[in-house]
C-alpha cells in the first residue's frame, strides 16, 4: 500500500469526474477516477453498500476531464457545496446522494491511503460553511450512525453467519500485550450501561471456564491499584432488590474440580461424611485452598 506521504507527494494525474446514478433506485454518487469513468463504479462506503444490495445497474454521467489540478479541484468543491451532496435529501427524507463527505477530486469519498492532509480538511470545512442542517438530516445522521455496528470493511454489512464465522476464526487466538494496552486506553473511562451488563451476562450464562483458564485467575496477582480502583468504582453501591433475592440462602463454595460456585445453602449443609469427601466445601476453607491449588 502506498503511503499517505507517498501519496501526498503524488503527481496529478488526468482526472474525470463523473456521476453515477442507479437506474433502480435514483440514488446518486458524485466521485472522481483517473481511469475509464465508464468501467468504473465508484467508491465510498455507502455507495458500495447500495451495490451489493440493490445490484450494479447504473449508468455514468462525465462531468469533465481535467489535467489542472486547481481547475479540478475547484469544480469539484464548487458542485459538491451547490448540491449538498453529502447531507441533500427528498421531501420523503432519502438521501439523493450516496457522498458522506465533499468530493474535492483528489482523495475521493474513502480515507484509503489514511488521514486527510490538514489542507484537504480545510477545503471540506470551507465547502460546509453555510450549510443549514435539518432536524430531519440530524435525525437520519443520528439513526445512520446507530446501524454503523453491522457494517464492516468498506461498508459491507455483516450477515449473523459472517460474523460467527469470524468469532470461530479468533476463537483462541491470544492478543499481544500492546493491543491490550491499546483497548485498555480507548476504554479507560467508557460508561458501560446497564443493558450491555446484562447482554454481556447473558452471552456468559453457562459457560463454563477452562482449566487452563482457571489456573490463570488463581495465580492472577491483583495490585494495590487495582484493588484500589474496585473500591473506587463500586463505592456507595448498593445491591439491588432482585440482587439481594439473588443471594438470600446462598453459599460461596468449591468444588472438587476447583471451580467457584454458589449454591443454595440447604444443598451444602445436605451433605455428610469427611469434608473431603463433600462435593462442596466452602470457598474459605483449608479444603478449598487445596483444592484450587
Amino acid at each position: 500500500m502506498i503511503g499517505i506521504n507517498n501519496y501526498m507527494k503524488k503527481e496529478f494525474l488526468p482526472t474525470y469526474l463523473y456521476i453515477k446514478t442507479h437506474n433502480l433506485t435514483g440514488l446518486k454518487y458524485f466521485g472522481k477516477t483517473t481511469n475509464d469513468p465508464l468501467k468504473y463504479n465508484g467508491s465510498g462506503k455507502y455507495w458500495l453498500a447500495h451495490l451489493r444490495k440493490h445490484g450494479y445497474d447504473i449508468s455514468t454521467e462525465i462531468v469533465g476531464y481535467y489535467t489542472n489540478k486547481d481547475e479540478c479541484v475547484k469544480v469539484a468543491t464548487t458542485f459538491s457545496t451547490e448540491n449538498n451532496i453529502v447531507l441533500a435529501v427528498t421531501d420523503n427524507n432519502k438521501k439523493i446522494w450516496a457522498n458522506q463527505i465533499v468530493e474535492n477530486g483528489l482523495d475521493g469519498g474513502a480515507a484509503r491511503f489514511g488521514p486527510h492532509s490538514i489542507e484537504t480538511k480545510r477545503k471540506i470545512s470551507e465547502a460546509h460553511k453555510g450549510m443549514i442542517v435539518t432536524e430531519d438530516a440530524k435525525e437520519k445522521i443520528r439513526k445512520a450512525r446507530a446501524t454503523q455496528t453491522n457494517i464492516g470493511m468498506r461498508g459491507k454489512i455483516l450477515s449473523e453467519e459472517t460474523k460467527q464465522k469470524l468469532r470461530d476464526a479468533n476463537l483462541g487466538k491470544k492478543q499481544s500485550a500492546e493491543t491490550i494496552a491499546k483497548r485498555s486506553k480507548k476504554l479507560k473511562g467508557h460508561i458501560v450501561t446497564d443493558a450491555t451488563r446484562q447482554k454481556i451476562a447473558n452471552a456468559n450464562t453457562g459457560k463454563v471456564r477452562s482449566e487452563e483458564t482457571r489456573q490463570k485467575m488463581r495465580n492472577k496477582v491483583v495490585s494495590e491499584e487495582q484493588k484500589q480502583h474496585l473500591r473506587e468504582i463500586n463505592l456507595g453501591k448498593k445491591a439491588s432488590a432482585e440482587t439481594k433475592q439473588k443471594l438470600s440462602g446462598k453459599i460461596v463454595v468449591i468444588d472438587k474440580q476447583g471451580n467457584l460456585l454458589r449454591i443454595d445453602s440447604d444443598l451444602y449443609y445436605s451433605q455428610l461424611g469427611p469434608k473431603s469427601d463433600w462435593e462442596w466445601v466452602s470457598h474459605k476453607s483449608t479444603e478449598a485452598k487445596m483444592r484450587r491449588g
